[in-house]
């Protein structure tokens, strides 16, 4: 079957949309042109508005008002006309900026997990180190860039010899996405005396690639022309051969409802983002953060530790798997433990040896993976108000913990 398109229709639509504009032009402009410009423009936009009525208007009549009209439009309309991208999807634009900073800043907002502080639950980056097979093929790569935010890299040994780390990092200028400059740290293995370098991000724990090619039980060391000292992994390679090969993989990325709390309490159980302005105990470096933690105490409870499990009001803690998961050290979860001092909270607020009664107002966050986890036991509580939703659901990476967050 052969469909004959209808010109008077087709010219009667493009008809109606230029009308539509002239009037946008009036609507928009007349406060601010001279009043003869504003009278001609009046006159073509009736003129035009009568054939569009007009059951008998012809396809020439369309034509020949459009011709009057596209001089008085280009003399009247800004950048309204002739058209152009911007003027045509200003408005469409701005409205989905000021959706999308509403919806981010009263209903949903997205937040990456950068460390591993609530591991096993929520991963943050994490390193899957390969052998001296070295790494997946260019079509795996994309794949796992695609499903899993991994991002490889590949050091070539230059010349054979043992396999040696610089444990001490450098801050170098980065790109975030490529656009946003950053900070990364850039760390340097040496094959015999050729250093080999590769940049990180600030959060990533550059032990998980140094842990799995240790080959040496007991450390042993040699001075690097630069002074540093370096750690031999124990490990000889060949020129040539890959001597580090993994893959980065990005943390965990969901969705934070900031709406519930609107209306109701946090409760203890619930994995909380909160700000870290206006927590007293936190050191300069990590105020104007988000952080997330879980909420293990809320007002008024009274913990107790008592490694591997954690006591809420004299009963084991309950309200989430991981309290249960961590008390009986199930699969990958370590276990509650006492805070450890370490240089950047060497007082810990609490240190776990007496009941902790949380305050009106406050709660007490701790994070899954408790040996590895900075949290309330070093810098205190966290009030209220300054919680500004729930971890709800993890959208990317398509892992096994895609979904609802736990």
């Amino acid at each position: 079957m052969i469909f004959n398109s209808n010109p008077l229709k087709k010219t009667r639509k493009a008809a109606v949309e230029r009308l539509q504009l002239a009037q946008k032009i009036y609507d928009y402009r007349r406060d601010i042109l001279p009043e003869e410009d504003v009278s001609a423009l009046r006159r073509v936009i009736d003129k035009m508005r009568a054939l569009v009525k007009g059951k008998e208007t012809t396809v020439d009549q369309f034509r020949a008002m459009e011709k009057e009209m596209d001089p008085v439009m280009k003399k009247t309309g800004g950048y309204f006309y002739p058209r152009n991208w911007i003027a045509d999807n200003a408005e469409m634009l701005l409205f989905a900026a000021i959706l999308a900073i509403g919806v981010r800043t009263f209903f949903l907002q997205p937040f990456k997990i950068p460390t591993n502080s609530m591991w096993p639950t929520y991963n943050g980056m994490t390193a899957e180190v390969y052998g001296e097979e070295g790494g997946p093929s260019f079509p795996v790569r994309i794949f796992r860039l695609a499903t899993l935010g991994a991002q490889h890299f590949e050091l070539e040994a230059p010349e054979s010899g043992e396999l040696f780390i610089d444990p001490s990092g450098e801050l170098v200028p980065g790109r975030k996405w490529l656009v946003i400059p950053t900070q990364k740290v850039r760390y340097t293995f040496y094959v015999g005396n050729s250093p080999l370098t590769v940049d990180l991000p600030l959060e990533f724990d550059i032990r998980q690639v140094w842990e799995p090619i240790m080959e040496n039980e007991d450390f042993t060391f040699k001075t690097a022309t630069n002074g540093h000292r370096l750690v031999s992994t124990g490990r000889r390679v060949e020129a040539g051969e890959s001597a580090v090969s993994f893959d980065l993989l990005t943390g965990d990325q969901l969705f934070v409802d900031r709406m519930s709390y609107h209306f109701r309490r946090p409760k203890v159980g619930e994995p909380i983002v909160f700000r870290t302005d206006n927590l007293e105990g936190i050191d300069r470096d990590n105020r104007g953060k988000y952080y997330i933690k879980r909420a293990v105490g809320g007002p008024g409870d009274t913990l107790e530790l008592e490694p591997p499990g954690l006591k809420r009001n004299g009963e084991w803690n309950t309200g989430a798997e991981a309290f249960e998961r961590n008390r009986l050290q199930e699969g990958q979860y370590p276990g509650y433990v006492f805070p450890s001092r370490n240089s950047q909270y060497p007082i810990p607020f609490w240190d776990g040896q007496q009941p902790l009664v949380i305050p009106e107002g406050h709660y007490f966050a701790m994070g899954d993976n408790s040996p590895n986890s900075a949290d309330g036991r070093m810098w205190g509580l966290v009030p209220q108000r300054e919680i500004v939703g729930r971890a709800i659901f993890i959208y990317y990476p398509f892992s096994h913990r895609w979904g609802l967050a736990e």
